[in-house]
């Protein structure tokens, strides 16, 4: 696994049709050795056209051989035993770095930092759903699989995660259809916040999460930064705005008038209204709610 980041805004980078690496965010180059730039081509080009199919079908097979190209990191816990993760991405939020296991996303605080982790976990468990809660929101936010004392004095937590779940900084830039589907999930997790009282304060594409084939999105990661705040939080609603700007990246300009003026106007004064602006964009910008097939490919210089 090899990911390029970018040193002005941390996004993942792609090839150019140059040889330069390119931010899909925010459009910074760079340039790295012959092999590197070998390496990195024949991997990204795997990953994405795993991430397009995964879209259009799950497929067992494919998922096994993408996790051929995963990285190993070991660590040794307070009790002396060793811990060893297997991983396709490694980010990070804050000091906070992020592994993407297999069936697990696997948070490392830093040294002494117990209280990010407790927050995490005293948060996450405050969630309130509805009662006619039909959707099965939970499912989208953290369950916790394990937390460890690595030695040294950091900590670890995992949460559990479908096979076919990856963060938004693993696909780089997406056309505005694709990132309209993102932000109308986030709206509705949105509203879960406000119902539970929490503003959440982490969401970006290293705390999101998306399943490209169903079209669902996971807010994971991020709730060290949570507090109790009365019907949830603007601060909620200006992240994702950003969070969506980055991910529309160099496809902004070709994006309805609609859309472009929602990510970058103010939100609502509550997460409920703001689903109902969002709704109207759905409406006017994109004509509709239409299910398209995620082809990562298609824009893909390699």
């Amino acid at each position: 696994m090899i990911n390029f980041k970018c040193s002005s805004c941390g996004g993942e980078m792609t090839v150019s049709s140059t040889g330069d690496l390119v931010c899909s965010y925010c459009g910074s180059k760079s340039v790295f050795t012959d092999k590197d730039l070998s390496d990195y081509k024949n991997f990204r080009y795997r990953m994405l056209a795993y991430l397009s199919a995964i879209s259009d079908r799950s497929d067992p097979e494919e998922t096994d051989m993408i996790w051929k190209n995963a990285e190993q990191e070991q660590f040794i816990l307070a009790d002396g035993r060793r811990l060893s993760i297997n991983y396709l991405f490694k980010g990070k939020q804050d000091d906070v770095t992020i592994y993407t296991a297999r069936r697990n996303v696997i948070f490392v605080f830093p040294k002494g930092d117990i209280y990010s982790a407790g927050r995490f976990q005293e948060s996450t468990g405050r969630l309130d759903y509805p009662s006619a809660d039909i959707k099965g929101l939970s499912e989208f936010f953290p369950l916790f699989s394990g937390s460890f004392e690595i030695a040294g004095g950091r900590t670890m937590l995992s949460v559990s995660k479908g096979e076919e779940l990856y963060p938004l900084s693993a696909f780089g830039s997406l056309p505005p259809e694709h990132t309209a589907w993102i932000i109308s999930r986030l709206e509705n997790l949105c509203c879960v916040l406000a119902y539970s009282d929490i503003a959440h304060n982490g969401i970006d594409i290293e705390s999101v999460f998306i399943n490209a084939r169903t079209h669902q999105a996971y807010l994971l990661g991020g709730w060290w930064n949570s507090s109790q705040a009365e019907g949830g939080s603007q601060n909620d609603l200006i992240m994702l705005r950003a969070a969506a700007k980055r991910l529309t990246g160099l496809n902004y300009e070709r994006s309805p008038e609609q859309f472009k003026r929602f990510i970058t106007e103010p939100p609502a004064k509550n997460a409920f209204d703001d689903f109902a602006l969002w709704d109207k964009v759905i409406e006017d910008g994109f004509k509709g709610r239409k299910f398209r097939k995620l082809d990562l490919l298609s824009n893909l210089n390699i």
